[in-house]
């Protein structure tokens, strides 16, 4: 009996050691929280942090879910140039006689840039001329030789073939008369000597159509020598063509290197005269950066600024990402190229351009802060240790790779503040900018969502929890 009355007076001095460490903290908590030391840490801090925070400031930076404008964008520099440009050269040496264009003068395909002095590619052309007329005569003359030849040639070949074969006969019938005794064997000697010599002639003049073939190999020369002749007059014609400089495209005169009266010389090299670009259509070099190529596309709408024009804006599209990168200072940047109307003429040559690339732009949607996704549950739950948790028990949490998928999906989930607690929602997301975030479900308008915490309400949360976790075990 006594064992027991001992044991409930120590029970009831450890109570009241415990009510009395609690009473040291807050005594309006003594009552209420006599229960909490029974329970443990969980409890009584859960009853104790809700007191502290009403001795300060809210804990929580909210922004309201409200309908605004998107606008995500890239800005980068870049300059502008001419989509087509020409440098107009010379192919031959001379002297400029006339040069009629300036700068800036408006041209068209064909008009006259420039007439080099013409009298020395006339006379080329003259004598190119004269050398081909010489040269067909001289194939004239050779072709009419030969057919003489093949005359004459032909008429000898007849005639002693007729001789030979008349001797041929004769000669046949006096071998056998010879032979029969009925002529003398001086009568068929004489009869064979003379076909001997009629053999003869005829080889000779078959042999006389070999002149013929070297003939016709000498006018084959001759037809060569023409061919030679009439390239030659074509080049004199073309030098003297050339003489005469025509605008290659339709533009504008936007720089002269040389004046009337001025001797170019053609080399390897052609001397330039006038550079004529088209400026009605303008490109834009812009220089994007590694981290955010990836994000741009062709078409994507382009607006940008140069310094002789402030306040107005110009606007293009993309039209080609060069694969080929350009690193300067470990600086990796991609040369994009955006085309730009400009038929006012106002962007010239070689001007900075203050690029903005859209890459999306909504209007009239639901917007929030992104900073509401960087909102940490562990820090909401500091604050709020009753909250339960939520998730799928035994899964983990979800990996980086994951959380990554995730953002590119364009799900994630924040906190909103409803019934004075916080609540988790789980939201779809859109289009982003630097500051906001298009809300596609989760989310309704006016809905309170937080985006921050202030550091003195974690500064006395975490404090408070160390002042608790110590009272308990001192009480206890």
């Amino acid at each position: 009996m006594k064992r027991v009355s001992w044991i409930v007076a120590l029970v009831l001095v450890l109570l009241g050691a415990g009510g009395a460490g609690l009473f040291w903290y807050d005594p309006a908590l003594v009552e209420s929280n006599v229960g909490s030391v029974r329970g443990g840490l969980t409890s009584l801090k859960s009853r104790l942090l809700p007191a502290e925070a009403a001795k300060n400031v809210f804990p929580f930076r909210l922004a309201e879910v409200e309908r605004g404008e998107i606008f995500s964008r890239i800005t980068t520099t870049g300059t502008v140039n001419p989509v087509s440009s020409v440098t107009v050269s010379t192919q031959v040496s001379g002297t400029i006689k006339d040069l009629p264009v300036d700068v800036p003068m408006r041209v068209k395909k064909g008009d006259l840039i420039a007439r080099l002095d013409q009298d020395l590619f006339r006379a080329q052309l003259l004598q190119a001329e004269a050398k081909v007329a010489k040269a067909k005569a001289n194939l004239a003359k050779e072709l009419a030789g030969v057919e003489m030849l093949k005359s004459r040639v032909a008429a000898s070949i007849a005639g002693t073939k007729a001789a030979f074969e008349s001797l041929e006969e004769k000669h046949r019938r006096n071998k056998d008369l010879v032979g029969r005794n009925l002529i003398s064997r001086e009568q068929y000697e004489s009869i064979q000597a003379e076909y001997g010599r009629a053999s003869a002639r005829y080889r000779e003049e078959s042999a006389r159509v070999d002149e013929v073939k070297v003939k016709h190999a000498v006018i084959a020369g001759i037809r060569a020598d023409v061919q030679q002749a009439e390239a030659e007059l074509e080049m004199a014609r073309v030098r003297l063509n050339r003489s005469v400089v025509v605008a290659p495209i339709s533009g504008v005169v936007i720089q002269k290197t040389v004046e009337a009266g001025q001797t170019v010389a053609a080399s390897l090299s052609s001397p330039p005269l006038v550079k004529i670009a088209e400026l009605e259509e303008m490109k834009v070099s812009a220089f994007v950066d590694e981290a955010d190529i990836g994000k741009v596309k062709v078409e994507q709408e382009v607006e940008f600024s140069v310094d002789s024009y402030p306040g107005r804006v110009f606007k293009g599209k993309v039209v080609r990402i060069f694969p080929s990168p350009l690193i300067k200072d470990n600086v990796v940047t991609y040369d994009t190229e955006i085309r730009v109307p400009n038929k006012d003429l106002a962007l010239k040559p070689g001007m900075t351009a203050n690029v903005t690339i859209i890459l999306a732009r909504r209007q009239d949607v639901l917007i929030v802060p992104s900073a509401a996704l960087r909102v940490s549950g562990r820090d909401i739950r500091t604050l709020y240790p009753d909250m339960p948790r939520r998730g799928r028990r035994g899964r983990g949490r979800p990996s980086a790779e994951q959380r990554r998928r995730w953002m590119l999906e364009g799900r994630g989930a924040v906190w909103v503040y409803r019934d004075d607690k916080p609540a988790r929602a789980r939201i779809r997301f859109g289009a982003t900018d630097a500051k906001n975030m298009e809300i596609v479900s989760g989310l309704e308008a006016d809905d309170q969502v937080i985006v921050g915490i202030r550091s003195e309400a974690m500064k006395r949360a975490t404090n408070t929890t160390s002042r608790v976790r110590s009272r308990i075990l001192g009480g206890l």
